[in-house]
C-alpha cells in the first residue's frame, strides 16, 4: 500500500482543505398560526429540560421547530422520560418540527447524550 494512502502528502491535504462542502437546499415553508416565539434552550446529558422560547410555552402553539446546531452531539427529544439512550435521536446540525394541538398543551423534552448543547427552539 503506498504512503500517501495512509499519510498524504501536502498536495493531497491542500486538495482536500480547498474542496467545498455541498450544503443541501433548504426548502422548507412553515405555516404560522401565531406570533411565533424564538430562543435557545441549552440541554445536557444530567436530566431532561423542557423546550420552549420563553419562560413558559408559548399559549396555542402548533408548532415546534427544534434545530441541533451541534456539529458532534446528538440529543433526545420526547417526554419527560427520555434518556441519553431513549427518546427520539435528533442528529447533529438536524432540525425537527413538531405539529402539536393548540387545544392541547403538551410539553416536549430534550437530554444531551453527551456534551452540553443550545438548541435553537421556535414556537408558532
Amino acid at each position: 500500500m503506498p504512503i500517501e494512502v495512509i499519510h498524504p502528502n501536502s498536495i493531497q491535504m491542500q486538495n482536500l482543505v480547498d474542496k467545498p462542502v455541498a450544503y443541501p437546499a433548504q426548502n422548507e415553508s412553515i405555516a404560522i398560526a401565531v406570533a411565533p416565539a424564538t430562543g435557545t434552550v441549552t440541554v445536557q446529558a444530567a436530566a431532561a429540560v423542557e423546550l420552549k422560547a420563553g419562560a413558559s410555552a408559548l399559549a396555542g402553539r402548533t408548532r415546534l421547530v427544534i434545530k441541533n446546531p451541534s456539529i458532534d452531539t446528538a440529543v433526545r427529544i420526547g417526554g419527560s422520560e427520555i434518556t441519553t439512550k431513549r427518546g427520539y435521536l435528533l442528529e447533529p446540525q438536524g432540525t425537527v418540527t413538531i405539529e402539536q394541538n393548540s387545544a392541547t398543551a403538551v410539553a416536549v423534552y430534550g437530554r444531551s447524550t453527551g456534551w452540553e448543547v443550545s438548541l435553537e427552539v421556535l414556537e408558532a
